[in-house]
């Protein structure tokens, strides 16, 4: 059994790594692979020198998700319906930003269970981006 997983993850690291639009780590391919095994349409780019950012479909929710060059997962963004925002983080904005439009919505995972939102609002004419709690409290 351990050699068919072995054989499985092989081909699954295998085929994401010769789709990539960049070259990408066995160590990043493979923590991908493990952690998104539904994930299709996978599309690599680089955050940064030492970060990659896979791009993919996944319960039919467009997503992104960012490893470090070992593999360390940093984070991950799935993009949501505004009216599946949490009740408490729309209250907090329709308090604090009077007549702001919530333009999109996702929802930003990181390690230890950190669950935030990121929102952009429209306002008198101006786009702002927000990292909101589940409660409604701005994070950072």
């Amino acid at each position: 059994m351990k050699q068919v997983l072995l054989v499985a993850c092989s081909i699954l690291t295998i085929s994401t790594f010769s789709c990539s639009q960049i070259k990408v780590p066995l160590a990043v391919a493979t923590a991908f692979n493990s952690k998104y095994p539904g994930g299709t349409d996978v599309k690599w780019g680089k955050e940064s020198a030492k970060e990659y950012e896979a791009e993919f479909r996944l319960n039919g929710n467009n997503v992104s998700a960012n490893f470090g060059s070992d593999g360390a997962w940093v984070e991950t963004e799935t993009v949501m319906k505004v009216a599946d925002l949490p009740a408490a983080v729309v209250a907090a904005i329709n308090k604090n930003y009077p007549g702001a439009v919530i333009t999109t919505a996702e929802k930003l995972e990181e390690p230890g269970d950190k669950l935030l939102y990121e929102t952009v609002i429209k306002v008198k004419g101006k786009k702002k981006t927000l990292e909101l709690n589940a409660d409604g409290s701005l994070a950072k």
